[in-house]
This record gives C-alpha cells, structure tokens and sequence, in this order.
C-alpha cells in the first residue's frame, strides 16, 4: 500500500512539473530558492490515516492549550512535519507554531532569579521589576495615563466656585446614605489603600512618595528610615500598636484602628514563624553574641512576615473589597475579579496578559481615590472638630487656603517622630505599650455600625473644602485630561450634554455655567458630580461610571504587575504555613477573609460568627437582609462583640481533682457545641447526651450507654482480638521494604508511617464497626461511603470543634465543614438503624454499602491467618438497636448520642497511642527491648506490664485538657492552686518539666466567676510529685486508677475501659516488632510545638496559669505544615526482620502476638 501511495504521488509531481509554465528567468542566484511551495492535495497524499488524529489534536490543544503527554502528541506531530514535502506550506506554517508554541513556554527574559538580595520587598518599593529597579519606587515622579489634546481654557472656573455650587454637602442637608449601606470600615481600607498608593511630595508635587504598590507602607513605611523606626529589630516584631504614617492620623480613628490590626496580625505572624521554624529556615543563633546573625534571623523573620501580612491584605481587597465593589456579597457566588489567575495560552486567548511588570502609578488615579463624598455623618463632625482644633477655633470651611496650610504643617511637625510615642484616637497605652482592646474594639464595632454617605454631586463635606479646591488646583498644574477624554481612553462613551454627566437639572444647569459644553469638564470635579451607577447586581459601591471602570482597571494592574503578588507569591517564599495563613477558601463565606485579621487582633472579644468580623463592610442592618435573602442568617451571630472573660488554668493535681469532682459548681461546657453539631436546622439535639451538660437527663443518658457498650459479656476479647489482628494487618499492608543502601545494609527493613497508616485507620476500623459507621476499605467494605481517611477527618473535625475550638480565625469554618460532615453521616447512619424496622432490599443495600458488618460470632479464630480482617459481632447494628432510647425518635438517637459518643473515640484514641509511641521511640527508648520481650511472651502477667508501661508513656506524653465552667445559677468559686512543676532549662519548650523546688511559694487562689471557664491542665496535673512521685521517671507501680487520661469524677470518659483494652492490644502489636525505631530525620518525628496562646499581640500578660509556667500543652502539624492539630499527623518507623538473636520473631511469626491466655 505505502509502495502504491509513493508511485502514484510520483506521478502526480511528474505530471504537474510537466503543465507547469517555462521559467521567465534562466539565471538565477545560486542561494535564491525559487521553488514555490506545495499545495494541501500533494501534502495530503503524503500524510497517512493515523496523521488524521494527529491533526484533529492539534486543533484541540490549539483551542484548549492544554496537552496531554500521555498521548505523545509531540512524537507524533513530529512525525508528520517529516512527512511533508520539504516545501509544504502547510508543513511550514505548522512548523513555525511549533517553534512558537515551544518560545512560548518559557518567559522571555526570566522573570525570576535566584538573587537572594531580591526575595522580599524593599522599604521603598524599588526592585518589584528587577530589570526596572526604579519601577515605581517611591521619590519618583508620578506617571500619567492619558494624554490631553483638547484645548481648554485657560480662564477656568474658580475652585472654590465649583465646590460650592456642585460639590458641597453644605450644612448636611443634602446628605445621602450609601445606597447599599455599606459602612464607614470599607472606606476605611480604601483611605489606606489611597496612602498606600499615592503621598505627593510638599516640595515637588510631580514626585510621589509613597510606591505605586499594595506594600501596605503606611504600616511599614515608605522608605528605609520609616521602615526602621517601625521595627524592635528583635524577633522579626513591629512596635506594638502603632503604624508608619503620619497621615493617617488626620483621618478617623477607624482607619487607624485598621493598620493596628494589620500591626498585630505582622507579629502574630513572625511569633508563628519561629515557633514552627519550617525547615530550620527561621533557627536562632547559637551565640547570643552572634550579632551579625541575629541581624539576619531577624530579618528574614520581619520580611517573611511583611511578605504574609500583605498577602492577606490584597486577599481581603480583592475577596472582601473588591467583591463589595461589585455587590457579589449579596450574592451566594464564589466568582470574584481575582487578576491573578493563570493563563495559557489558546485559540480564545492568544495573548495572555502579562505578570509581575511592575507598577507605575499616575496623577490622574491620583485624583480618581478622593471619595470624601463617602465620609460619614459621624466622620463628618470627627473631622470639623479635629481641623477646628488644628486651626485654632476657626470654622474649617470657612478657613482660607494658607490658613488651612500653614494649620496643617503646624500639626505635622507636632507628631512625634517615633511611632510608639504618637497619641492615637485619646487612647492610653497599657505597660506592655498596647492599647486595650476593649476601645479598639468599640472603634471597630462603631464604625462597622456607621453607614458611609453616598456619591454624586452635592455629596462632599464642607469641612473638606480647603481639601478639594487644593486638589482642582493641583490637578490643573498636572494638566490631567478633560473628563471625556479620561472616559475615551478606557473605552466609554463620551459625554455629550451635561445631563449625561449628571440627570439633576439644577446640577446640569450649573455645570454649564461653569463649564460651556460637556468636553470642557475637568477630569476631577467631573468624576465627584458624575452620576452613581445604581445599586444591582454587579454596582455595589454606586460610585461613578468612570470611576468605576478606573478603579477596577487600576485594581488588576496593581495586582497582576506585582512580582510579590504573583510569580513569587509562593509557598517556598512564604512558608507552607504563612501561605495557608493568607489565602482564602472559597466554602468560607465565599472567600471573604477579612475575619482572619480582625480574630487575630481581637481573639478574646468576637464569638466564632460575628457578622462584625465576617462582613464588617457592611452594615450589620443591611447584612440582615442580606442573608436573609440567601438563607444564611442564622449562621451568624448579630450581637455586637464584648469581651469574655479570660479562663484559669487549674494545674496541682488537688486542684484538678477537685474541680473534676464537682459537678454541682463546674458544668461541662460543651453542650452548645455538640447540639450545633448534630442539629438539623429547625431541631435540636442531644441536649440530653452525657457530656451535654450535668443535669439529671444527662446522667440518665451516661448510665445508658454504659450499659449499651458494656453489655456483651465478650466484649473485652471482641475488641482485644479486632485490635490485634487489625493492627497486625494493617502493618503488614503498609510497610516498606527499603532498598539495600551503604548507610541502610540490612536488606530486610521496613518502614512505615505508623500514625497515619496503622494508628489512624485502626482506630477508625474500630470506631466503624462499633457505631455501624458507612465506612469504606477494599478488604471489608468495598461499597461504602467514606475512607479510612476521609471518616477520621470528619471525626476529628467534629472532635476538635467540641473539645479543642482553640483557633478563634478559624473556628468558624472548622465548624460550618463539621456540621456539614456530621448531618450527611448522621442521615446515612440512621439509615443503617431503620433498616432493623424495614424489610427486604432495603436491608440488603445498606449492608452492600458497608454500614458496619455484622458478621455471625466464629468460636474458632485462626489466631495465625494473615488475611482475617476481624468485625464486632457484639457491636455494629446490635448496639445501634440497644442504644435505641424508649419515648425518643430513631433521629433523636442517633444524632443525640450515637454521633457525639462516636466523635470523641477516634481521635483521642489515635492521638494517645501515637504520643505514648513518640516517648518511646524518644526519650523513652530504653525500654524499647523489654517491650519488645513482653510483648512476645504472651502472658497475662507479661501483658499487665505492658499496659503500665503504655499508661506510663501516655502520661509522660499526652496533651489531654478538660474545661469547666461556673454555671449562671452558682455562685463564684475560689480555687487554691500552685505550681507542681517548672521547664526544663536544658529544653524550656519541651515535654519533660522539671518538679518546682519552690512550691510553697507559688500557692495561689482563683475566683472563678460564673461564665468563666477553668482549663483543668491534665498535663500538669499528671507530672504533679504529690500524686505521681518523681514523676519524669517510667514506673510501672502506679495504680491504674490514677492515670488522668481520660479525665475523672462524674464525667470521667464512659470509653475508658474499651480504649485501655483496644489501645493496649495495639501497643503490643507495635512494640513486638524487631528492631523498632525512628526513620531518620524529621520523617520519624511527629512535629509538635509547645501551645502559646495568642492575645492578641506580642508581650502581653497571659492568662492566670499561663505564660512562662510550664503547661505541657502542644500542638501538631499537618504532615505538609499548613495547619496545627490537635493530635500527631504523622511519625515514621522502621523495624528489621533479621535482627539479633534475642530478635528472632516477625510480623510474619504464626505465632507472633497471640491472644491466647489472655482473657
């Protein structure tokens, strides 16, 4: 066939050489190729059937420009390019994209370098374009967008003409609110975007001095010497409560408030860095005389930091801001103007807009971001009373221009120039050099409540009208363009009458007067009397069309030409963490993130879902309706925001005992939590459950599920036998074998992530079968719904919301994915339990969809079959029918007690078991060959050994707290507490305390008022002398009762007995491999930090109880370090096969960890 195709096309060129004409010419240039090309049908006749597909992905990836590799569409299209005749037109132009396509995948020049004097942001602005250093640096001349052709006249209207006859609010009878309500807080994150942007300079009006970036410099400055002042030059830190501008304190105490948010989000931010120091990136010197390095570690901790907070802070432009901008808040939409996204290019974009350009900004945006029409009735009068004062008593819209300059100038230098010395709003700063949160608060309520004026003609105050006649004038010594020819450059229509400009006859009247025809309209008073667009879906501020298009204009390119923004806004750059710190999520208010900043600044003032802190650009009336509308009200709170009271941290295991005892005086806490979680809306459950609350109905229902879990007579040998063999599974399915290295030379060694792939899964196997949950294995229910992984996510996620909520910025949307986890569960479980009521198919689907199998009781179990995945037969459906309550609904069981009981298992199971591992693995490692001998004698002695030693372990390493709380009906409650234990001085943020020498002396007494809540500190309490004598030791003396754990008193935890049998059956299992050990390096820790609680900004007092003592509260980290956890994520260990001869036995061993004799 190929032999045919080539004759016939032979003969078809023989054919056409012999039509085609004689050549005019017959000496021609050696070099000069006179061959014409070839056309589509000779081409074609040298391209086979499989080119068909090859052409057909071409147009697609063309269309798409996304190629898959899998397909080797480049082999392939290389392959027909040489086919072609070699002068195939076709076969050219294909080539000539090719070549293009491959230019085009990398960027020319590079945008980035590896030069590391480039990696953070400089204090001027300077280098966000490393090939323009000077790219709108600060101190440069100011550029301009539009160039000006019209002839204007040169006799314009007086200034103060034009303000008072179209601009002014006069005596504020003219006064509009915003449309849409939107309040004072929005205009104030535009006045520090303005200062952010633009500050003239007194001595050369053409130079800005502020950069043409979002760098957020009225916070840190403009330039090295503002910078520096902001800095302590320690720790990474910023003055307290203070920012760089002088300028900001001409405005309302709400734009201040704002940057002293942004001041302390830095510095929680830097405290965060340190702490987790990902990667040892942020190490401390070794030398405290080490200056030089200390100079750099606080650096990198600073700009790290700066880096971060001005990640959110163009988050919350462009998510909360701008969104607001374009009424998307009204709407359920995660749509947003983000000019950040990732473009290909393809046949619908064949040129992609260009990134990290750098910025330059001009004068005519300059005049575009003065929206005093927008300043507030309550503004309003706090500016006449500021510039009263600043002029000495005169009226300031009656002051002239050199009173009103030579006023302000006195004012300025009045300023101090240090930054922590300025007075603020009237407020007094505490010792520690912070303001009380309790005013800033009221600030930030206040203006939340404060609904901004709306823009148009007759809009601006009077007390701005030195302001505005100094802006006309400065706009006419710029020679901005008119405002139609502004219009014309971004593509609007012109204005033709001046009724187009604004439909108010007197308006129009007045600006023919001043003007003569519409293209004579100067840019800046036409901007401020243009008419609003009307509040709809797509116009939520109703400012001017021009503006409006301007603004969003100028909101891409400062984003998009921003290097720190897009090509280096990366993890790598920003830590894993600090990334995830700064980024929005789209399931959370639809990306707003404006609530991450105000609960890092306010943490003890704001309930998890204050509208105050979620849509605080909106008035909380007019949000009402909002979420009214879309069906979100009640997932808000909509009291104004008070400060709760600070808990007490109970730590002297007296004290603690104590306080767990009474349950007349000290009320568990957590009932509001678990009914939020297991409540559908319009109902509400497990009011009722044991841990709800410690009234009669509560008690009732803990004596109930006692007596459902502990029921069966087996139970004990059911859950020892699923634990072991399970385990023992698991390790078998997980493990590694490692290749044969220099450094590894035994050939035989395993590895595995004993956390997330044994400890976790075995755990939640457990849990499953118990509670009949829908889960999801290949082994045993290959048809359910959720996986190892995602059920113990949903577990943990209703786990942490109940008992360690400790995260304020993120608790609302732990929660809101929570409820929303636990109300899909809770449906599919109580499908599982109205099976037993139904009959038929419907009982043979749930069982297909794995609920729980329920498997008839085998006497015989062969105790060394390595495939026996083990079930509960005792458990399962069996204890969903004997949980079932007389004179409750099947609902109001299964959402009021199966689901909270079955949340707390999981995740304190899987968390002990994995620290009590790490102490032994650590610093407990020397008991690693007696486990290891226990664990294979298979005694009940040997067995109770090992069970101390797992309770040992977990006591030594475990991060248990409990809360209480002083019900409303008791009154106040005296505490007598002390301190039982100091750090270590050899490791202060360590697990292992040291006991206090000086006891005595540290007797205290709390008064618990009713409301406030005391942290019984089991950590402590568990490394008291007087209850556990020299306590850092292992002893395996100790009474069982009086491990801590699992709590004590009436609400000691009713799994207590399960979980010592199930856990102690795992640890064995474990321990019993040969040769047990960490992997090397960070891969077989479990990333933990001593837990610090936030308050709101560095220095300050902690909470009684808290502070420097030690408290052995820690927290984990997700395996990637983005988040903190509750429990260990993740651990790595390794174990051999062919060990020392005392080591003989494997997990392979029939008889390796027998159940015999053990009951």
């Amino acid at each position: 066939m190929a032999s045919f195709q080539s004759a016939f096309a032979q003969t078809i060129q023989v054919i056409l050489r012999a039509l085609s004409p004689i050549p005019k010419y017959s000496v021609t240039p050696g070099n000069d190729d006179t061959t014409k090309d070839t056309g589509l049908l000779q081409d074609l006749l040298e391209l086979g059937h499989e080119d068909v597909k090859t052409l057909g992905d071409l147009v697609k990836i063309a269309a798409t420009g996304e190629e898959d590799d899998n397909s080797l569409f480049l082999e392939r299209l290389i392959t027909l390019l040489a086919k072609l005749p070699p002068h195939s037109h076709v076969g050219k132009q294909l080539t000539n994209g090719f070549v293009n396509t491959l230019w085009d995948s990398l960027e020319h020049p590079p945008p980035r370098t590896l030069d590391k004097d480039l990696k953070y942001r400089e204090a001027d602005g300077s280098y966000n374009n490393s090939r323009d250093p000077l790219l709108g640096a600060s101190g440069t001349p100011c550029a301009r967008t539009v160039s000006t052709s019209v002839f204007q006249n040169p006799d314009l209207p007086e200034p103060g003409i034009i303000f008072d006859s179209i601009m002014s609010r006069g005596d504020g009878t003219h006064f509009r609110e915003h449309p849409n309500k939107i309040s004072s807080m929005f205009f104030y994150l535009a006045t520090i975007i303005t200062h952010d942007c633009f500050q003239t300079d007194a001595k050369d009006q053409n130079k800005n001095m502020a950069s043409s970036y979002l760098d957020l410099s009225p916070l840190y400055g403009s330039n090295k010497e503002e910078q520096m002042a902001m800095r302590t030059l320690k720790n990474g830190f910023l003055k307290s409560d203070c920012f760089a501008s002088k300028r900001v304190l001409g405005n309302p105490p709400g734009v201040g408030a704002f940057l002293i948010m942004f001041n302390r989000f830095h510095n929680y931010v830097v405290t965060q860095l340190a702490h987790i120091n990902e990667n040892c990136r942020f190490k401390k010197p070794a030398s405290a005389h080490d200056d030089r390095a200390w100079k750099e570690y606080d650096n990198d901790l600073f700009q790290t930091g700066r880096l971060i907070t001005c990640g959110l802070y163009v988050n919350i432009i462009l998510k909360d801001y701008v969104r607001t901008i374009l009424n998307l808040n009204r709407s359920g939409s995660t749509w947003d103007l983000d000019p950040r996204t990732q473009e290909n290019r393809s046949a619908t974009n064949s040129n992609p807009a260009s990134v990290a350009t750098g910025n330059h900004v001009s004068v005519e945006f300059n005049l575009i971001y003065r929206w005093h029409s927008a300043i507030s009735q309550r503004d309003e009068k706090w500016t006449t009373n500021l510039l009263r004062g600043i002029l000495e008593g005169v009226d300031p819209a009656k002051a002239t221009i050199s009173e009103m300059l030579t006023a302000l100038t006195r004012f300025e230098k009045g300023i101090p120039d240090r930054p922590e010395e300025r007075p603020f709003a009237e407020l007094k700063r505490d010792t520690d050099g912070t303001y009380s949160d309790d005013d800033l608060v009221d600030i930030l309520a206040s203006s939340v409540e404060d609904v901004a004026g709306a823009f148009g003609a007759s809009q601006v105050p009077s007390v701005m009208r030195i302001v505005e006649l100094l802006g006309i004038t400065q706009s006419r010594n710029w020679h901005v363009a008119t405002l139609n020819e502004f219009r014309q450059h971004f593509g609007l229509k012109k204005h033709e009458t001046f009724e187009d400009i604004n439909p108010d006859p007197e308006i129009a009247e007045r600006l023919m007067a001043l003007y003569d025809t519409p293209d004579s309209v100067e840019l800046y008073p036409g901007i401020v009397v243009e008419k609003p667009k009307p509040p709809m879906s797509g116009s939520g501020l109703c400012i001017g069309y021009t503006t409006s298009q301007a603004i969003l204009s100028d909101a891409v390119a400062l984003v998009r030409g921003d290097r720190f923004y897009t090509i280096d806004y990366t993890p790598r750059n920003l830590t894993n963490w600090g990334y995830n710190e700064s980024n929005f999520d789209l399931s959370v208010n639809q990306g707003h993130v404006m609530h991450k900043l105000i609960f890092r600044a306010f943490p003890n003032h704001f309930v998890y879902n204050s509208i105050y802190a979620h849509f605080p650009f909106v008035s909380p009336a007019e949000n009402m309706g909002i979420h009214k509308n879309l069906g979100t009200v009640h997932a808000y709170s909509w009291a104004r925001p008070e400060r709760k009271p600070d808990p007490v941290i109970i730590k002297s295991h007296k004290a603690v005992m104590h306080v767990l005892n009474n349950n007349t005086d000290f009320y568990v806490p957590w009932g509001e939590a678990i009914s939020y979680l297991v409540s559908p809306p319009q109902k509400t459950f497990a009011k009722d459950f044991c841990l709800s609350g410690d009234g009669f109905a509560n008690q009732h229902n803990r004596e109930h599920v006692s007596k459902c879990l502990y029921q069966p007579k087996e139970w004990e040998n059911e859950i020892k036998y699923f634990f072991t063999h399970t385990t023992r599974n698991l390790l078998m399915k997980s493990r590694q074998r490692l290749p044969f290295t220099p450094i590894e030379s035994n050939p035989n060694v395993f590895e595995v992530d004993i956390v997330r792939d044994v400890i976790v899964p075995v755990n939640t196997r457990f849990v499953a079968e118990f509670f009949a949950l829908p889960i999801k294995t290949v082994e045993t229910s290959p048809h359910g719904i959720y996986t190892e992984q995602e059920l113990y996510g949903l577990l943990t996620a209703m786990f942490t919301t109940v008992f360690f909520d400790s995260d304020p910025a993120n608790s609302f949307k732990l929660r809101t994915l929570a409820k929303e986890l636990a109300l899909g569960l809770e449906k599919l479980v109580r499908l599982e339990a109205e099976t037993d009521y139904r009959a038929g198919w419907l009982t043979g689907m749930a069982t297909r969809l794995g609920f729980g199998r329920s498997h008839p009781k085998s006497p015989e179990r062969n105790e060394g079959d390595d495939v026996n995945w083990p079930s509960l037969p005792d458990y399962g459906r069996q204890l969903l029918s004997r949980m079932m309550e007389k004179g409750k609904s099947i609902e109001e069981c299964i959402a009021g007690t199966v689901m909270p009981i079955s949340a707390a298992g999981t995740t304190i199971m899987s968390g002990i078991l994995s620290q009590c591992l790490d102490y032994f693995l650590g610093a407990g490692n020397k008991h690693l060959p007696e486990l290891y001998r226990l664990a294979h004698e298979n005694t009940a002695e040997a067995d109770d050994k090992l069970l101390h030693y797992m309770l040992e372990g977990i006591r030594l390493r475990g991060t248990v707290v409990l809360a209480r709380q002083v019900p409303n009906m008791r009154p106040a409650q005296n505490i007598r507490d002390d301190v039982p234990c100091l750090p270590n001085p050899a490791d202060p943020t360590g697990p292992s305390p040291i006991p206090n020498p000086n006891r005595a002396s540290s007797l205290r007494s709390y008064t618990v008022m009713p409301t406030q809540r005391a942290i019984v500190d089991l950590v402590t309490a568990s490394h008291d002398p007087l209850a556990f004598p020299d306590p850092e030791a292992l002893s395996l003396d100790r009474p069982l009762s009086s491990y801590l754990p699992w709590g004590a008193g009436p609400h000691k935890c009713l799994g207590d007995g399960v979980t010592r049998v199930a856990l102690a059956a795992a640890f064995k299992v474990i321990v019993a491999l040969p040769g047990l050990r960490r992997a090397p390096g960070p891969r077989g820790e479990s990333k933990s930090l001593e837990f610090k609680e936030w308050r709101g900004q560095v220095g300050r007092k902690a909470v009684e109880g808290g502070g420097e003592e030690w408290t052995g509260l820690r927290v984990y980290m997700t395996p990637d370090q983005t988040r903190f956890s509750p429990v260990p994520t993740g651990l790595r260990v390794r174990w051999m096969i062919n060990a020392p001869s005392n080591q003989k036995r494997d997990i392979a061993d029939t008889d390796w960890v027998s159940v015999k004799g053990q009951n």
